[in-house]
C-alpha cells in the first residue's frame, strides 16, 4: 500500500470570535495542508488517505482517515519506506 504526502488547501476561519475590519478579512487566506497517510483510493474526484490501519492486515480497518476533494489539492508525493 501507498505512502502519501497530500498538500491542499483548506478553509480559514477567520472570525476568531471577534469583530475585524474589512482590510483584515481582505488579508485572509486560506490554510495550506499537508496531510500524510495510506493511499486508499484516488479517482477523479477525490484522494482517500488513512493515518493507520491494522498492522497485520487481516481485519481490513483503518482510523483517522480523510476524504481530501480534488479542487483542493496542489499535489501529491508518493513516499518511499526504507525497510
Amino acid at each position: 500500500m501507498d505512502i502519501v504526502r497530500v498538500v491542499w488547501l483548506d478553509t480559514n476561519e477567520c472570525s476568531l470570535s471577534t469583530w475585524q475590519t474589512k482590510q483584515e478579512l481582505l488579508d485572509s487566506k486560506t490554510c495550506t495542508i499537508s496531510s500524510l497517510g495510506y493511499l486508499i483510493k484516488q479517482d477523479d474526484e477525490s484522494i482517500t488517505i488513512s493515518a493507520d490501519k491494522d498492522d497485520l492486515d487481516e481485519d481490513d480497518l483503518f482510523g483517522r482517515s480523510q476524504v481530501i476533494p480534488k479542487g483542493v489539492v496542489l499535489r501529491v508525493e508518493y513516499l518511499r519506506l526504507d525497510d
